[in-house]
């Protein structure tokens, strides 16, 4: 796996970027976005196993890239517009893969900008619980979250984080789990060590997840879509199961396995990944 800083633009944040593979006469580089408080190094298991160049960028205030800095927020449409300035960078198209939130900024991008997405893969990424009649109390949790910004607490070292990961994650082995904590936490002056995400993600997000928001994106999406879940995923459940008919062109697939699939099963991600973008 290679690394590289990415400034979105004049006015941008600097992402770093994850890349496997070369560019390949032909063939479109493949774009995989990671899920809340992961990283771009994540889908090393799955993007190994991928042909031609593929990229995973860490989204803003996650992994390795930039933090929005004091007076900012993370609100959602801005992964969007960070995505949309990479693509850009790219050639204007590529072949997309989302998981969980990376599966909505995902969605989102291949709405509004249909010519930009050639092939698109959904991974237990079609969004939260619809959380639209609850607008005050998102509000006032983003109001209470920004005048009491959280912070972290200090792990005694790497191998206490990675110990968290895989108590998140039974499926993360003990190599893997070391390397994305070693990758994701940055020291303390007392020798300790932190997460390198923002813990300005703890705020809740000031605008609720309305589904109908996003459903009427999904009906613009013109690539072919192969939406992935877990047999023990989100989408699982009854109300979410089947968000994917909104989609024009898609065709699901359940895989063994939890909302995690690039840990859970990256083996069979990949090869559905590459069936699908082939």
């Amino acid at each position: 796996m290679q690394e590289w800083d990415f400034v979105t633009g004049d006015r941008g944040l600097r992402l770093r970027v994850c890349g496997w593979g070369q560019a390949q006469a032909g063939r479109l580089p493949v774009v995989l976005l990671h899920g809340y408080l992961e990283q771009g190094a994540a889908w090393d298991a799955v993007a190994q196993q991928l042909p031609g160049q593929v990229l995973a960028p860490d989204h803003r205030g996650h992994g390795r890239s930039a933090w929005v800095g004091a007076g900012g927020a993370y609100h959602f449409y801005d992964y969007v517009a960070d995505l949309d300035a990479l693509v850009r960078n790219l050639g204007g198209i590529v072949d997309l893969v989302g998981h969980s939130m990376g599966g909505t900024i995902a969605a989102l991008f291949a709405g509004a900008r249909p010519d930009a997405v050639r092939r698109l893969v959904l991974i237990e990424g079609l969004g939260p619980p619809d959380s639209s009649a609850l607008a005050t109390e998102h509000l006032r949790g983003f109001l209470d979250g920004v005048a009491a910004p959280a912070s972290h607490t200090p792990f005694a070292d790497v191998a206490a984080a990675a110990a968290r990961l895989r108590l998140w994650n039974a499926s993360l082995t003990e190599a893997t789990a070391l390397g994305l904590a070693q990758r994701g936490t940055t020291p303390t002056d007392d020798g300790r060590v932190v997460w390198s995400w923002d813990p300005l993600h703890r705020v809740r997000s000031a605008k609720p997840f309305a589904w109908e928001q996003l459903q009427q994106l999904l009906s613009r999406i013109t690539a072919p879509t192969l939406v992935v879940d877990g047999e023990r995923g989100q989408y699982s459940r009854e109300d979410l199961a089947n968000r994917y008919l909104a989609l024009p062109n898609a065709r699901r697939v359940l895989l063994p396995g939890g909302h995690l699939l690039h840990h859970d099963a990256p083996q069979a991600l990949a090869a559905c990944l590459t069936e699908h973008l082939s």
